[in-house]
């Protein structure tokens, strides 16, 4: 028998982009947050986006992102990844802009955790996002099983997204363990949730929605 040339397609379902962060970008972010938790308390509530999100990261867990910063890195960085994430499904399209409409950070202590969710429900004076997106700034160098965490299943720390059923060749999850730099971009619309881990050290991310508006087509 000859070679056999096989072809497998995934013609269904979400797409996932991961990308390292620039170590430049890792540094303003990580200063900016420092600065946010250092404000007295009354500077700091205008900071405060928990209110928000369907997070159970605690009063101090989730804080928004400092404009200057998050506009500096837009032109620098996200637009770029952002337009290469649009163009690999519509190649033909040009983008016309990208607008960034929410964006915070995550700091996840010990036994913390946010619940499955979408952001797809920014509606009313938002437009509902096109993409999500999280990045990790700082993962706990001691992070340890939960207890009763199964060899087979491990999820301590992870983040996991979900869409569709399950089938005997159709996944219905998707999990990853998330290294420091990781940057991911998925559709508003896609189901995720971050496990708990059991470190004394946080777990810092930031996340941020994006509408992407094309050109018309002449």
């Amino acid at each position: 028998m000859g070679k056999i040339n096989v072809k497998i397609f995934k013609p269904f379902g979400s797409s996932i982009s991961m990308q390292d962060l620039p170590l430049e970008l890792m540094k303003d972010f990580k200063a900016d947050l420092e600065m946010i938790r250092q404000l007295p308390e009354e500077e700091k509530q205008n900071y405060r986006f928990g209110f928000k999100l369907a997070g159970g990261l605690g009063k101090d867990g989730e804080f928004l992102i400092t404009p200057e910063v998050m506009l500096k890195w837009k032109r620098n960085y996200f637009d770029e990844v952002i337009k290469s994430y649009a163009e690999s499904h519509y190649p033909n399209r040009e983008i016309q802009r990208i607008t960034i409409n929410s964006a915070w950070y995550n700091y996840q202590l010990k036994n913390q955790w946010n619940p499955l969710h979408t952001h797809s429900n920014f509606a009313g004076i938002q437009e509902n996002p096109s993409i999500s997106t999280v990045g990790y700034l700082s993962i706990p160098s001691d992070m340890k099983p939960i207890e009763g965490e199964k060899e087979h299943n491990k999820f301590s720390g992870c983040i996991e997204w979900r869409e569709g059923s399950e089938g005997m060749f159709q996944f219905a999850t998707y999990k990853k363990e998330p290294k420091e730099r990781d940057f991911y971009i998925f559709p508003g619309n896609l189901e995720h949730q971050v496990y708990p881990h059991n470190s004394e050290e946080p777990r810092i991310s930031f996340s941020f929605n994006a509408v992407i508006k094309f050109k018309p087509i002449d």
